[in-house]
């Protein structure tokens, strides 16, 4: 079970990995591009700040992904620390916990948010604001699924005590 679970993760880490690079280097891209029409050509794009705009938003809530994926959001360490190792434990099943029941809430809500926006039509983009928007339930479905993995592989990894 564990190796299955050991295989998928590698997988989804890989799409993760090539999906947060080709999301850079867009916005990078467009970002110069803005730049070199504006200032070298005296001649904006419409488009492009808002395309870098949204963009940037899909990159902050992948970066959330990553973060839970390797276990190194900010935690308050002076407190977990100097517990002993059976409250350790139990705080690290409790902080998973209330991550997913919060990804879930967010998962929810994002989902609503997709199905409201489908027919919003961007300002200046040729899709709708429901692409913007689905930055929230995919980044909560990873959240859970790093979540989960985390809690099924005992917490190993940095960032955790879990055994």
């Amino acid at each position: 079970m564990k190796e299955k679970i050991a295989v998928l993760k590698r997988f989804v880490d890989r799409l993760l990995d090539i999906y947060a690079i080709a999301l850079f280097l867009g916005m990078f891209g467009v970002v110069l591009l803005q730049v070199f029409m504006r200032f070298c050509l005296d001649s904006p794009l419409v488009w492009s700040e808002e395309l870098a705009r949204y963009l940037f938003m899909w990159i902050s809530l992948i970066g959330w992904v990553f973060a839970t994926r390797s276990g190194t959001h900010i935690r308050v360490a002076i407190v977990a620390d100097n517990l002993p190792a059976p409250a350790q434990k139990a705080l690290d099943v409790l902080n998973l916990v209330l991550t997913v029941v919060f990804a879930a809430v967010l998962f929810w809500y994002g989902m609503a948010m997709l199905r409201k926006n489908l027919d919003v039509p961007a300002v200046t983009l040729f899709f709708t604001y429901a692409v913007v928007y689905a930055a929230v339930p995919f980044s909560t479905a990873l959240i859970v699924f790093y979540s989960v993995v985390r809690f099924l592989s005992g917490i190993h990894e940095e960032g955790g005590t879990l055994a």
